[in-house]
């Protein structure tokens, strides 16, 4: 099985070969790892072609986390494509628990990521411990997203069947995963994570204001109402989108879910 790994990246020069490394040290070897820098203004692709040069580095400009995941699996060569955010790093058996979900029939897979709160402090995990899901999971998704590109692997050809990411810089993968999970079964690998995320003041998800939350909304709104949803999914998540937009902003998505989860909406 050819696995390919993308990686977006944008003026993170050490945290990009920090996530590159991580790749390098799995077991289970990938074929290829493709880093796609959106248009950095540093040292980035620099430091990533003198540090790691069997790396292929595509240079894009400002397209955005999603459209540069799919201007990498464009150019990827593996039946099989991961995701790695540059601020994010792959945990050991990383890769192998990946394939081996991916070997019981499922076209996607996906696994625990804990994260590093470096925002509010302290430590959590998505989805949380007894929360996952595997087979049909269009209906928990159009609730919440539970899973991040950094833990997941899906086959080239369902990725290219729903069209890939989105544009922007929030919800792009929420919706994604929501196309995805209209056609396709995903499968868990498990309790154990297999991702360490970094919530940081430099994270897309940070800085959860009214204005960047409304374009999540939107954008997840569409996804599902170009679905076979039903109207109690679509009415949940209208639900969601309101109380959302009366209470105005958060510091992180984080502290957003917290809110979303203790009014019970989610």
């Amino acid at each position: 099985m050819l696995i390919s790994c993308v990686i977006p990246t944008r003026n993170r020069p050490e945290m990009t070969c920090r996530a590159i490394a991580s790749v390098a040290a799995q077991d289970t070897p990938v074929s290829e790892i493709i880093v796609v820098d959106d248009g950095s203004t540093d040292h980035t692709a620099a430091l990533v072609a003198t540090r790691f040069p069997e790396v292929r580095l595509l240079k894009r400009l400002g397209l955005g986390p999603g459209l540069a995941r799919n201007a990498g699996v464009a150019e990827s060569c593996g039946e099989v494509v991961m995701f790695l955010d540059s601020d994010d790093i792959w945990l050991e058996g990383h890769v192998a628990r990946l394939v081996h979900t991916l070997a019981r029939g499922y076209p996607v897979a996906y696994g625990v990521t804990r994260n590093s709160d470096q925002i509010g402090g302290g430590e959590f995990l998505i989805p949380e411990s007894g929360a996952a899901v595997e087979g049909q999971c269009f209906a928990a998704l159009s609730r919440w997203c539970f899973l991040v590109p950094s833990a997941l692997a899906v086959e080239k050809e369902a990725f290219a069947a729903v069209g890939g990411f989105g544009a922007g810089d929030l919800g792009e993968d929420w919706s994604f995963f929501i196309r995805l999970a209209q056609r396709y079964s995903f499968g868990f690998c498990g309790e154990e994570p297999i991702s360490l995320r970094h919530l940081h003041a430099g994270s897309l998800c940070n800085c959860a204001d009214g204005e960047r939350l409304e374009s999540l909304l939107a954008s997840v709104s569409l996804a599902l109402a170009e679905t076979e949803a039903l109207p109690e999914d679509l009415n949940r998540f209208q639900a969601l989108a309101d109380w959302t937009r009366r209470q105005g902003d958060w510091q992180t998505i984080q502290q957003w879910y917290l809110s979303l989860k203790q009014e019970e909406l989610i």
